[in-house]
């Protein structure tokens, strides 16, 4: 077996990014702005700035395109920008339901007294069913763990709140389409089940989400021939909001959208929402160092200088959840101006190339993903450096990372 370094061990085990989402929910390290902002201040290390107006603006965007309520996607810590945060903060702006990925997302947002509609996407066992009846939780379903919900719910004189899942061809979790009707027929039987809604996720092809649309649609039907109330249908994603005004149902799932970012690059560029970024990503400049020819930059010299030059070390890694693989690509933002990173992303430094003459010194602000004067960097474009989705940029942001609402 080939020997594991430091930098590898960090790398493979996901340190930096959501695997470590478990671990940081307790600890309580968003900074409000009245004393956060001093705080972040202080050291030069990353941390993320909130734009929650930006918040607001997109949701009303959405709102006003879908035309009917929204269930706001905040799985994976709200993909980046912090799950409390933003739980509360779209709780405050009236939204009708919020949707997480797992069952320890629902519960920590009723430990913090979030108490709008939640929805867990996610799976569970068994033993969780007492739990989630307790709290309220709604809960998604698709297999034969309904019945220790049914249980639960009649051992506290409560009622156990489900969305049945159909897979219409995700190929994903949900009970098939082909199988649905017998399984609605005996969730919406047992007592102390309340049928609160169905759903089905779509695949973001064009031509086969309408073939999925037409197969959730039979699967209803049949079943309200039959008197059996299914409560909410809802199918679309950002994607579905934007671009199939027949999926949007009785209820819409933003979540990218809903953090300023577009599902796809045919809708980016047709920015028909006007969406607004709500997060950046920030830190200082932690040293300024002269290079002289011949000089070297991080493990194994990756970067050696040719002649005079200037750097500046950023404390930010791939332990933060930046990219490592984006070197000779990436851009910083100092001064207002674009600064190219050079030798390597380690897990918690990185260094940009300087101009000559160029008036950077340490505890000046760097922004990785945000504005500075005129220039910006997006999500999109980190995204083409690293060769993944937006997504994977703000999900994989460490949730030890401070976060300040501005």
């Amino acid at each position: 077996m080939s020997k594991i370094s430091r930098r590898n061990f960090l790398l493979i085990s996901g340190i930096g990014s959501t695997s470590l989402y478990a671990h940081a929910i307790d600890r309580r390290r968003t900074l409000q702005k009245s004393r956060g902002k001093s705080a972040a201040q202080q050291t030069c290390d990353p941390w993320i700035e909130l734009n929650l107006e930006n918040m607001t603006w997109n949701l009303s965007q959405i709102r006003k395109v879908a035309k009917v309520p929204v269930m706001a996607v905040i799985k994976a810590n709200a993909y980046g920008h912090g799950l409390v945060k933003i739980g509360r903060h779209l709780e405050e702006a009236g939204i009708a339901h919020l949707m997480v990925g797992k069952l320890q997302e629902a519960l920590l947002l009723r430990e913090k007294g979030v108490s709008t509609p939640v929805l867990n996407f996610g799976p569970f066992g068994s033993g969780n069913a007492k739990i989630i009846v307790q709290n309220n939780i709604s809960q998604s379903v698709f297999n034969k763990n309904v019945l220790s919900l049914s249980e639960a719910a009649l051992k506290l004189g409560k009622q156990a709140k489900v969305h049945i899942h159909v897979d219409t061809g995700m190929g994903r979790m949900g009970i098939s389409y082909k199988d649905a009707l017998p399984y609605i027929k005996t969730v919406s039987s047992l007592k102390g089940i309340l049928v609160e809604g169905i759903s089905t996720a779509l695949t973001e092809d064009d031509d086969f989400d309408k073939e999925q649309l037409k197969r959730f649609m039979n699967i209803c039907k049949q079943a309200e021939k039959e008197g059996i109330s299914l409560g909410l249908k809802h199918a679309a994603s950002s994607d579905g909001t934007l671009d199939l005004p027949s999926s949007h149902l009785d209820m819409v799932r933003p979540g990218i959208a809903l953090y300023g970012y577009y599902p796809s690059e045919k809708t980016q560029k047709e920015d028909r929402l006007a969406l607004k970024p709500v997060l950046q990503l920030k830190c200082r400049v932690v040293d300024v160092k002269t290079l002289h020819p011949g000089d070297s930059v991080s493990y194994h010299r990756k970067y050696t200088a040719q002649k005079m030059e200037k750097i500046a070390i950023i404390p930010v890694g791939y332990s933060d959840g930046y990219p490592h693989h984006v070197v000779n690509k990436a851009f910083v933002l100092i001064k207002g101006k674009r600064f190219p990173l050079i030798a390597a992303v380690t897990a918690n430094h990185c260094a940009a190339l300087l101009e000559e003459n160029t008036p950077v010194s340490p505890r000046d602000e760097v922004v990785l993903l945000g504005n500075q004067g005129k220039e910006k960097i997006t999500a999109e474009e980190i995204a083409g450096w690293a060769e993944v989705s937006s997504y994977k940029i703000l999900i994989s942001l460490s949730p030890f990372l401070p976060k300040i609402t501005i």
